[in-house]
């Protein structure tokens, strides 16, 4: 089983837990009696395994202001009354703080020092990117992606993947390599570019996105 079919069966076992766990703290409080289930314990479960999830698919301090938040609804009022607070001005500073951290993710607009690191250089990925391509397996080719890998890399034979999809006309693949970095202008042991294969098969509307893109990384490396 490839690294790709291991994260899949991962999530779903996740997704399962998250469902049952959900299932069975909601049933009626007769039948969870009559079972010896205490209620409290199974929505401790739960709260664990969507804490699990959320550190697992969101960045670090988005799943840290998660806690804070989770946390603060959650004060009991003897603990804010001790600590002479109110719980509300401290939920909707949490509040903005999560929303000003999103959009702030989104913009790039202040370095936190928490940006996505470089993409992480694998044959084994580059393997399962073509692989994924020349099965027509979309969902595959964007799981991966997804996973931070770098489809610049070449396998051992010198082609990276936007080599085949260029190579086979495949204009949504190419696209969705392009929109996660992939290099239009990355030349192949033989100094084929992914343009030029997309020419040599007559894939026009594979060359017009390639060229398309070519010229955009050229306007951006100029701007740099």
């Amino acid at each position: 089983m490839d690294f790709v079919a291991v994260r899949i069966r991962r999530e779903s076992l996740l997704v399962v837990m998250v469902v049952i766990v959900a299932l069975v703290a909601n049933l009626p409080t007769d039948v969870l009696q009559s079972a010896g289930i205490d209620r409290r314990w199974m929505m401790a479960v739960l709260g664990m395994v969507v804490m699990i999830a959320l550190f697992l698919y969101l960045k670090v301090f988005v799943f840290l202001l998660c806690i804070l938040l989770a946390v603060g609804a959650n004060l009991p009022d003897q603990w804010a009354d001790g600590l002479g607070i109110s719980k509300l001005p401290l939920l909707v500073a949490l509040a903005i703080m999560v929303i000003g951290s999103l959009l702030n993710y989104g913009t790039k607009a202040v370095p936190m020092g928490l940006e996505p690191p470089p993409r992480k250089k694998s044959v084994e990925s580059t393997n399962a990117l073509i692989q994924a391509i020349e099965k027509s397996q979309t969902y595959k080719l964007k799981t991966i992606l997804g996973m931070g890998f770098d489809p610049n890399v070449p396998n051992e034979q010198g082609d990276a993947p936007l080599h085949v999809a260029a190579a086979r006309g495949d204009l949504i693949v190419a696209g969705l390599l392009l929109k996660n970095g992939a290099d239009p202008d990355l030349p192949r042991p033989d100094g084929m570019t992914p343009l030029q294969l997309a020419v040599k098969g007559g894939h026009d509307k594979v060359v017009a996105l390639l060229h398309s893109a070519g010229k955009a990384a050229a306007v951006q490396a100029a701007r740099a």
